[in-house]
């Protein structure tokens, strides 16, 4: 196991950080990689030129599911009731947020246009957390209010005698990340509720994912359909590493094995990504630009592929991450986003959605079966 004095210690840093520079109305709002050009190019130009205030500060109820878990995950570990206070108002100010249908409006100007899945479950996902250390039926309610917006407005595809979630409330490829998160999600509202009902479309999920899921364990991006071409690649390592860590959560959930079935081939993967420097690659084919959320992210799946015993190489390539992204962090507590971009850029911006994540897989180590209880068994 990593060292989880150092690990918390920089939690603690990264979360002063994102307190001190995000932290507005009780929820961490600012800029963000983006998709499309600004991805590609634009967000370079922004870098450089830091010390105007650009206009592109948003609000991802993804992010705000990370820092609502990590703030319960540290004050189980510190006992410090500002982290419980801090998750609490954060639960909230998501409550606030929902639609009255029970969605969440995506906030990228590109896709304002949509309902997206992953918002969704990472803001019911906060919420859900939070009813079960609270006990407020309010959170319950607000997560079962997304939970039935999801299957009547966002659907499903079929694909053989499987099916994959949408990822927006328009149709588009086959996306298996969506399909392993949403999975995920039915199976927590189960075990928080006990009501079977919930898991419906799981195992047409989880045999989705088993039928596309290729004979190096990595789960492709996008699978083709009418509404979209497919893509067998994309960030592989970094998107097979957060699937890697809901299907070892969905696992411990999940009677029937479907979902441990796809861990250890997805495993073997991700332990080629790992490059000799402990970073993860950037892609399949290429190891930069150095991006330090993707090797947390790394580092955390392989510790999960570790923990329930899928892979003997996962203990010692995990520790080798969880050192690169240590020996990164900035002396103020924060992570610049990515380095050698195109050989030569960098983008040393503070984005608190990766941070947020960063913080989540810094802590994930070193928590005990309480806190595993509010993403897992």
């Amino acid at each position: 196991m990593p060292d989880c004095n150092r690990l918390l210690q920089a939690a603690e840093r990264l979360h002063e950080h994102l307190n001190r520079a995000f932290l507005k109305e009780s929820l961490l709002e600012g800029p963000d990689a983006g998709v499309r050009f600004n991805l590609r190019a634009w967000r370079f130009l922004k870098s450089a030129l830091n010390a105007i205030p650009w206009r592109d500060h948003y609000i991802f109820m993804q992010t705000q599911g990370y820092w609502v878990l990590a703030n319960w995950m540290l004050h189980d570990l510190t006992g410090k009731q500002p982290y419980q206070e801090l998750a609490l108002q954060a639960a909230e100010a998501i409550l606030k947020l929902q639609t009255p249908e029970g969605s969440w409006r995506y906030p990228l100007p590109e896709r304002k246009h949509l309902i997206a899945t992953v918002e969704g479950n990472w803001g019911a996902t906060g919420l859900l957390a939070t009813y079960l250390r609270m006990g407020e039926r309010q959170f319950l309610e607000a997560a079962l209010r997304w939970h039935r917006f999801l299957i009547e407005r966002i659907g499903f595809q079929p694909h053989g005698p499987g099916e994959a979630v949408n990822y927006f409330d328009r149709p588009r490829g086959k996306v298996p990340n969506n399909s392993v998160e949403t999975a995920w999600f039915f199976l927590r509202l189960r075990k928080v509720t006990g009501d079977e009902r919930y898991l419906a479309h799981v195992a047409e999920m989880l045999q989705f994912l088993a039928d596309v899921q290729r004979p190096t364990g990595e789960l492709p991006y996008v699978i083709e359909s009418p509404f979209e071409r497919g893509r067998e690649h994309y960030l592989c390592f970094q998107y097979n590493a957060f699937q890697l860590m809901k299907l070892a959560w969905s696992a411990e959930m999940d009677s029937t094995g479907g979902a441990r079935k796809l861990l250890p081939p997805l495993a073997a993967f991700l332990e080629k990504g790992v490059t000799p420097s402990g970073a993860s690659a950037a892609d399949c084919f290429h190891a930069l630009p150095e991006v330090d959320y993707y090797t947390a992210a790394l580092g955390a799946a392989l510790h999960e592929a570790s923990r329930l015993g899928v892979s003997e190489k996962a203990k010692t390539l995990s520790e080798r991450c969880y050192a690169r992204v240590l020996a990164r962090q900035r002396s103020d507590g924060r992570f610049a986003y990515s380095e050698k971009d195109y050989g030569f850029l960098r983008d040393s911006r503070s984005y608190p959605r990766p941070e947020a994540m960063t913080l989540f897989h810094l802590l994930l180590p070193c928590v005990g079966r309480e806190s595993r209880s509010l993403f897992s068994a």
